[in-house]
């Protein structure tokens, strides 16, 4: 009987061995069926505009997968729309998430934080705000407005340090120098005429995501996102 008993054990530890070997053995080509599977769901959910790179760690993955649960995942994607005003929308380009604490469940991913970040062109921002938005040599921005005041039209230029009001999800300039082309005007008018020119660019991350950081950049504004406790539907 214990000679049976011993042998019971040896071959349970066996298949067992034999199994969490499989479970690396086999590794990479269930983390790449599942990492496809996730992409597509994405893109057809988020939506993003191209199929999205999907990383996700944890090793063996076939032990993740029972659990649903999974150290963290990477998202990579070429662009991703956000609404930007009342009814319009404007791609985050080169998309970079990393999610952790992640649960996949059937219809949806959850994570209990995300961070990350992409760069919203300058061309579609000057598009939501009406005015031509560039990068100054010094590392700020600049805003040019087509402007009427006290009955006189001009172009009126802002110059100043892009910033954002995390509260409101909003870009706007701060510490701004006003060039009005050689045009007069009193200096009590001058904050009026700031307001006309700087209006305020809202931008909405699906989701949850927020805004929390950015820099202005060659193309466009490099921004930072994070979020928690957040959900990415799949269905």
């Amino acid at each position: 009987m214990k000679r049976f008993l011993g042998v019971l054990v040896v071959l349970v530890l066996l298949l067992a061995g034999l199994v969490v070997g499989g479970a690396y053995v086999f590794d990479d080509r269930i983390r790449s069926t599942v990492e496809d599977r996730v992409a597509v769901e994405l893109q057809r959910s988020v939506p993003f505009a191209t199929r999205p790179t999907v990383g996700i760690e944890g090793e063996p993955l076939a032990l993740h997968l029972v659990t649903r649960e999974f150290p963290s995942v990477n998202v990579r994607a070429r662009e991703m729309p956000v609404q930007a005003a009342q009814g319009t929308t404007i791609p985050l380009y080169d998309v970079d998430f990393t999610l952790t604490g992640v649960r996949y469940e059937t219809d949806a991913v959850h994570a209990a934080s995300l961070t990350g970040g992409g760069w919203l062109d300058y061309a579609d921002l000057a598009a939501v705000a009406g005015a031509r938005i560039q990068p100054t040599e010094d590392g700020r921005l600049a805003l040019e407005r087509d402007v009427e005041f006290l009955g006189v039209a001009f172009t009126g230029r802002l110059v100043g340090r892009a910033a954002l009001d995390r509260a409101t999800q909003t870009i706007t300039l701060t510490d701004t120098e006003l060039d009005l082309a050689g045009v007069a005007i009193p200096p009590d008018a001058t904050q009026a005429l700031v307001d006309a020119i700087l209006q305020p660019i809202p931008v909405a991350l699906p989701y949850g995501l927020q805004l929390s950081a950015l820099e202005p950049g060659e193309q466009g504004l490099d921004v930072v996102v994070d979020a928690t406790d957040v959900t990415f539907p799949t269905r």
